[in-house]
């Protein structure tokens, strides 16, 4: 099996950084199922956005309706945040 790249590798701690306070929240031996699940909504999330813009706009303001109204800007920095982690 081949090695993960190092730009891989930084996702991976990005990811489990991003997490932290949720697996604060959860036994120890829910980390790794949590963690494949947060990766995989990231990945489903990240390829509709760009395969269909408009519907991810609709379903993101759908997700965020009931928030106050900081919280797109909230996951936009997260977001960025993120992407400084993995191509720094």
């Amino acid at each position: 099996m081949r090695e993960p790249s190092q730009q891989w590798q930084r996702y991976g701690r990005a990811v489990i950084r991003s997490m932290g306070e949720v697996l604060e929240e959860v036994p120890e031996d829910l980390h790794g199922p949590m963690l494949e699940t947060a990766d995989y909504w990231l990945s489903v999330g990240l390829a509709f956005g760009l395969s269909r813009p408009a519907e991810a706009e609709r379903l993101l303001a759908l997700i965020l309706a009931h928030e106050d109204e900081g919280s797109r800007a909230e996951l936009e920095k997260d977001g960025a945040h993120l992407c400084a982690e993995v191509f720094e």
